[in-house]
């Protein structure tokens, strides 16, 4: 019996880029969460973010797993957080400023509308490498500022390659982080060991549910530690290879509004007692 629904948002619910998730995905959420099974994000994205994509329903996110396990949600409560260290971000941003290719974004604990973010490295890129409504608010510096950091990301303008020399240098320096990309360009930074897997086992002790219970949605990277805990894991058909492989069942690409179809389809099943039908 499904009784949580997880998904990730950037290239499963919602193409990269895309500033909003369509209308029937958010009709598809409302039937689930209506059929009695309980719906959030498991994704990077934080509360201001997630705001714009639902625009403005916070309904679809008052539980979920946000900031790639740095945060645990409860019926809008927030159960758990970790915060990015500050020193160790630090020696991160030192390196960084050596280069002309990169640049590292600090994301504060507490946040706004405008999703501010400081910003240490180039910039002049930013544009080009991630469209022109960035979807948060830039602040250029040149170290790491001295409040509460929920969120850490470096950006690389150059080849993959490049991104793979950053990381290794990035855990060489501080292995208080663990360095996992999403997406081309762009690299999630967490602290050592903290991820959506680990913060899954939270939620599920907050909500009563067995793995078994829970079906996820993703397509990248940093779902590979949800999809290993959870048997009924799903990839999207624009997924990772590693994605792909990890992941038990699988569906449509995420521009065709694939995991929306599979809402509903949990949804006309959980009143039915069925399976769905991509689960069989």
């Amino acid at each position: 019996m499904i009784k949580l629904v997880l998904t990730d948002m950037d290239n499963t619910l919602v193409s990269f880029g895309a500033g909003h998730v369509s209308a029937r995905a958010r009709k598809a959420i409302a039937a689930v969460r209506a059929a009695g099974v309980q719906f959030g994000p498991a994704t990077g994205r934080d509360y201001f973010e997630l705001l714009r994509f639902f625009d403005g329903d916070d309904s679809c996110f008052r539980t979920g797993i946000l900031s790639n396990g740095k945060k645990v949600m409860v019926d809008g409560d927030m159960r758990r957080v970790h915060l990015i260290d500050n020193a160790a971000l630090q020696r991160f941003v030192d390196y960084v400023l050596t280069r002309d290719d990169c640049f590292v974004g600090a994301y504060p604990l507490k946040s706004a509308p405008q999703n501010p973010v400081w910003c240490m490295g180039i910039r002049q890129r930013f544009a080009e490498l991630w469209g022109d409504d960035l979807s948060f608010e830039a602040h250029a510096c040149d170290a790491v500022p001295d409040f509460e950091i929920i969120g850490a990301t470096f950006g690389c303008a150059g080849t993959q390659a490049d991104v793979e020399e950053v990381m290794a240098k990035g855990a060489e320096l501080c292995p208080e982080f663990d360095f996992v990309q999403p997406v081309p360009h762009w690299v999630d930074i967490l602290p050592s060991g903290v991820n959506k897997g680990s913060s899954l086992t939270d939620l599920m002790t907050e909500l009563d549910v067995c793995a078994d219970e829970i079906v996820f949605f993703g397509d990248a990277e940093n779902d590979l530690a949800i999809m290993r805990e959870v048997p009924n894991s799903v990839a999207v058909a624009n997924a990772t290879p590693e994605a792909a492989a990890t992941a038990r069942w699988h569906i449509g690409a995420c521009a065709d509004d694939a995991v929306a179809q599979a809402l509903e389809e949990i949804a006309r099943c959980a009143q039915s007692g069925q399976t769905p039908s991509f689960m069989r």
